[in-house]
């Protein structure tokens, strides 16, 4: 019987061709490929991410809009014209855009005005000043320094402030309230455009009645 002279199969010595192992084309291949999904989810991440911030500020842009409207409407919709504080609409221009300016007396805490006395009054201005809608209240009808005065900055970012006056005499919409007495406009339409995103300019308009109970 003869024996076979080759070595056991787990005693021969594997080619050195077949050794376990990544050649540097496989690495760069591996590297570039990782890199390419790394870069695909990153962006579609910054994506989301900006669309998420900018519908947050778009949110707080409408937010602020609509408690600036809600709080003119409130004051506008009670106040009252009287000989110590007339009502007043003044037609202005800035930057080649509205900046408008109000005056009215009305009643604190938004309660009916028409049977008021001057004490329980306060005098409201809104004015647009640079990029800025400012209110401006001053408590003490009969005070002779501006200690009584309070500013309030209602919102920013503003490029027209344009309001009009419906006469109820003549049924025509006006640009400005010159006082006439002691009488009030009807009714305000309110102008308020904003710059959003993207520098885009948004106008926001509401009338709203005064002397409404």
């Amino acid at each position: 019987m003869k024996w076979s002279k080759s070595a056991p199969t787990s005693f021969r010595q594997v080619p050195r061709d077949s050794e376990s192992g990544f050649t540097l084309i496989e690495v760069l291949l591996a590297v570039s490929l990782i890199a390419m999904m790394a870069t695909v989810v990153f962006g579609s991440l910054y994506v989301t991410i900006s669309a998420i911030d900018t519908a947050r500020a778009k949110s707080a842009d409408e937010q602020i809009v609509r408690s600036t409207l809600r709080l003119m409407i409130d004051e506008l919709s009670v106040s009252v014209s009287r000989p110590t504080g007339p009502w007043m609409g003044i037609n202005g221009l800035y930057d080649g855009r509205p900046a408008d300016s109000v005056a009215f007396l009305t009643m604190g805490q938004f309660r009916g005005a028409e049977s008021a006395k001057d004490t329980e009054l306060v005098r409201i201005v809104y004015t647009r000043e640079g990029d800025r809608l400012l209110r401006f209240v001053r408590r003490n009808l009969y005070g002779l320094t501006d200690e009584s005065v309070e500013q309030i900055e209602l919102a920013t970012k503003v490029k027209g402030f344009n309001v009009r006056y419906f006469d109820g005499k003549s049924n025509l919409w006006l640009d400005e309230w010159t006082g006439r007495g002691n009488e009030s406009p009807k009714a305000i339409l309110l102008e308020l455009t904003l710059l959003q995103e993207k520098a885009e300019l948004q106008t926001v308009r509401q009338w709203v009645a005064v002397g409404a109970s």
